[in-house]
């Protein structure tokens, strides 16, 4: 598929660059809490928006930029921290892992660790296969890493190697310390274990990519097999040839680790349908091999793909709270105790992208991705989705018209230049921090929207309003009744040049305000 052709490479291409710019032993066989509110029916997730909302990014991006969200989706490839790019490396199983620094010389000791101590949360998406496992001759390669290239892809025995490297990174960067003997490092690496800066760990990016090719594409059955292996080497069956130790998986290095399984390049049910049945078909104890369901989905002009070409339409006439709605319901009904995420998605601003959205009236591009986005998370939010994240943090060339080319919050790598859409986040970010969806409430107009959310722990409301249209429209001296004995309120709106919006006190009366309301969400905060 032509897009996918373009996609993969603009997404690393400029950090791929940057790391071949920069580039100067073991062996084996074989419930989140709910809060609910008594003006909606859903069950509302403990995740406050802060936190729901988050981003891509890279190891080199500025933290402080990364500050207008809450959560970082982070691009890590493999071959960063083994083998350096070569098939010659010996790899599995005598490692030589390296992290602090890896092979392009990025510390993600001190990444990691900084990020928590900014109070950012962070899921690094480790992606791609190794050239020393699959002798491939190009770079970065997304083959199925089974441990020689003609093993079943749909046996949790053939990817030993992944499982025993993911076990090692959990075991560092997870808070369980695992013992000096079981780490695979290199003799240059800091011997440390349990660093407790991260929660999560992604296995793979887009699984499904089947505009590849077999060799790439797993099919639902290989990529179950693949996240059993990698989860707790499918139910320790995997063990050291040695030691008969279970040092593959995630969870045998760090059982509080969420893995997330890879996430999907659609919402495709089916898909995780299949990935369910084979669990329950090969695993004892019928566990979904994944603490996360995770998609991905792009508002393309004919709601499939780029083919149908631009420019893109907005969150609502592509349904994302509709879909997002479905995926959510299947996770209620057959996997309860797992979290949904839609890790990817976004808008370009390159005028020429088919993922471009129009001006709109006197709205520039700029203006109008930064509106589709805060109305894109607040529609995964009304969803019941646990977290999203956006594509991307950076462009990766604005002056490209290839799709995801200058889908970012900021201007490229090295200019950093925030666009309106890295403040509009970042507003919203602040307006709803420690805050959790309570409702959509009942509009007196038919493309007016109202979302309510609440304050965990302060007596704090905030509603938020927008037409869902894409037109223009705006509606003056909109009447808001306002659920509360409070008196006052402040309209926020977002605006270029402020992280909390521009704010205006307003009295209520007769348990209502007056506001106008249009195409970009505006914030109404109650005491």
């Amino acid at each position: 598929m032509v897009i996918k052709l373009f996609y993969l490479p603009l997404r690393f291409l400029a950090i791929s660059m940057h790391l071949l710019a920069a580039i100067r032993c073991d062996g084996h066989h074989q419930s989140q809490t709910k809060v609910v509110f008594q003006d909606t029916t859903a069950l509302i997730p403990s995740i406050t928006v802060d936190r729901f909302m988050g981003v891509n990014a890279f190891v080199d991006d500025p933290p402080e930029d990364m500050l207008a969200l809450g959560f970082i989706r982070e691009y890590h490839s493999w071959v960063w921290d083994e083998g350096n790019g070569s098939t010659g490396y010996q790899g599995h199983p005598y490692r030589q892992i390296k992290v602090a620094p890896g092979y392009p010389g990025w510390n993600f000791d001190q990444f990691y660790g900084q990020l928590r101590q900014i109070g950012l949360q962070v899921s690094p998406c480790i992606q791609s296969s190794v050239p020393w496992l699959d002798s491939a001759s190009w770079f970065p390669t997304n083959i199925k890493p089974t441990d020689q290239p003609n093993a079943a892809a749909d046996q949790p025995s053939s990817y030993e190697a992944r499982a025993s490297y993911l076990f090692q990174f959990a075991g560092r960067y997870g808070s369980h310390p695992i013992p000096n003997q079981e780490q695979r490092f290199a003799a240059d690496q800091p011997m440390v274990s349990g660093l407790g800066h991260i929660q999560y760990l992604e296995d793979w990016n887009e699984p499904d990519r089947f505009w590849e090719g077999a060799k790439s594409a797993f099919k639902p059955d290989e990529f179950a097999a693949m996240l059993s292996a990698d989860y707790d080497g499918h139910e320790q069956s995997i063990v050291h040839y040695k030691t008969g130790k279970p040092s593959f998986g995630v969870k045998n290095a760090d059982p509080t680790i969420k893995l997330v399984m890879g996430g999907l390049s659609s919402i495709n049910l089916e898909y995780i349908d299949q990935m369910n049945q084979w669990f329950k078909q090969n695993r004892r104890d019928k566990k979904f091999a994944a603490d996360v369901i995770n998609v991905h989905t792009y508002a393309w002009k004919n709601g499939k793909d780029w083919q149908g070409g631009g420019p893109a339409i907005s969150p609502e006439q592509a349904k994302f709270k509709e879909q997002a709605a479905a995926l959510v319901a299947y996770r209620n009904e057959h996997l309860p105790n797992l979290e949904v995420w839609i890790s990817e998605f976004g808008w370009d601003t390159h005028p020429g992208s088919v993922l471009s959205p129009p001006a709109i009236g006197k709205s520039d591009i700029r203006e109008v991705q930064a509106r589709w986005i805060l109305r894109a998370y607040l529609a995964f939010a009304a969803a019941g989705v646990d977290r999203a994240q956006l594509y991307m943090l950076r462009d990766v060339n604005p002056n490209d018209p290839i799709q995801f080319s200058s889908s970012g919050l900021v201007s490229e790598k090295g200019v950093w230049e925030p666009k309106t859409s890295w403040y509009y986040v970042y507003t919203m970010k602040n307006v709803l921090t420690n805050m959790v969806f309570a409702g959509e409430e009942r509009s007196t107009h038919p493309t007016i929207l109202i979302y309510k959310f609440k304050h965990l722990s302060k007596n704090e409301l905030v509603y938020v309003l927008w037409s869902g249209t894409s037109t223009g429209y705006q509606q003056n001296n909109y009447r808001l009744k306002i659920k509360s004995r409070a008196r006052h309120a402040t309209i926020i709106e977002p605006i270029v040049g402020k992280t909390r919006g521009k704010r205006i006190d307003q009295r209520i009366k007769n348990n209502r305000i007056e506001l106008n309301v249009n195409e970009k969400p505006t914030f109404v905060l109650v005491k």
